[in-house]
């Protein structure tokens, strides 16, 4: 059984019947936490934090009783007259205030001559290959993109939320801000956040996808049908392995893989010495390889070097290295890799051909 006296905030919020009593989607869940509120009142300080951390990170949105309750009573008001909330007249509130939904956007277009826009995005930065830039953005966060990265604003940014989507690599700096939680959109999935520092890989290409929390705390949630979602601690790291499926070959002949996340692991950075993480190391201008094979090598210097790599004979790309490299040139790099692993290499213009 579960001590959850034991339990400090990040617990709590990772806990799937606090989540639901939060939510206010099960009632027994609401009933077992109120019960255990009064049978631990020592705790309560510690329940009030997780559940502002909660509607913070769910977006504020109000639990679904509390949001019942508001609309039964507007309708009472209404008419002027007390009434009875039933399971039948439960039912008909919700059949009403969805048909109302329903009809929004029908009035909109007739009485008002047009649909009312939603919310994009705008792409506001892009990176090419070699390339990597500091962003500050109109909140105070900063935003360091990495190589052939892109990173777009909502058009609405800073106003009433903060929401960006991402394709590559960045790192992190959010501005605390609670009234305006920070999302962060990617293939896989999603990250909310209030105020703290987290790097996120998430290359259309790459075999996995991941994002990296170094101080703080955000809340995961994947993409799919599972759409498991995970709160993570700092030093932790979460990596999800795509399952790689047949590419797609578009109208304009272009080729477009397609993958799904098939595998989710959950671990820490790594640390490379007392002072410095792996995972980071690109932000000080630095390439870590740690035990990764010739063909996961290739991507990184790729979008260093912007160079093309190709193998002539597929053994290569299950070579192995463990190397450090800072301010060296694609030479240096390929000359050093030489020293671990016997290959050979010809550089003509961007185009690096690798063969035994």
């Amino acid at each position: 059984m579960i001590d959850r006296s034991l339990f400090n905030v990040e617990d709590f919020l990772i806990d799937n019947t606090f989540q639901a009593y939060c939510a206010g989607t099960d009632q027994s869940c609401v009933e077992y936490w109120e019960n255990w509120l009064k049978a631990n009142p020592d705790q309560q300080a510690v329940i009030f934090e997780a559940k502002r951390l909660y509607l913070i990170l769910s977006g504020h949105k109000k639990p679904l009783n509390s949001q019942l309750s508001v609309f039964k009573n507007s309708i009472e008001k209404r008419m002027k007259k007390p009434v009875a909330f039933t399971k039948t007249k439960h039912v008909w509130y919700i059949a009403a205030a969805i048909a109302l939904l329903l009809c929004m956007p029908y009035f909109l277009e007739n009485k008002l001559g047009k649909v009312m826009p939603h919310t994009g995005f705008k792409t506001s930065f892009t990176t090419k290959a070699g390339e990597r830039k500091r962003i500050l953005l109109s909140d105070g966060s900063v935003v360091l993109l990495n190589a052939k990265s892109s990173l777009a604003l909502s058009e609405s940014f800073n106003d009433r939320e903060r929401e960006v989507k991402l394709i590559g690599e960045a790192y992190f700096d959010v501005n605390h801000n609670k009234e305006k939680p920070f999302k962060v959109i990617t293939e896989d999935f999603d990250i909310k956040v209030l105020g703290t520092t987290f790097n996120v890989k998430a290359y259309p290409n790459d075999p996995t996808s991941e994002a990296t929390l170094i101080n703080g705390l955000i809340h995961m949630e994947g993409k799919g049908t599972k759409r498991s979602s995970i709160t993570l601690r700092p030093s932790q790291k979460v990596v999800f392995h795509r399952e790689v499926l047949p590419e797609i070959i578009k109208k304009d002949g272009s080729k477009l893989p397609t993958h799904v996340s098939s595998e989710i692991s959950i671990n820490h950075y790594t640390k490379v010495n007392d002072t410095s993480i792996a995972e980071m190391a690109w932000t000080e201008n630095r390439i870590e390889i740690l035990d990764q094979n010739f063909d996961e090598v290739k991507s990184v210097l790729e979008r260093w070097y912007d160079v093309q790599i190709q193998f002539s004979d597929e053994d290569l790309k299950d070579y192995r290295f463990t190397a450090t490299f800072h301010n060296e040139n694609i030479k240096q790099v390929l000359n050093a890799l030489q020293k671990a692993s016997h290959f050979k290499y010809e550089i003509e213009g961007k185009k690096i051909i690798i063969s035994k």
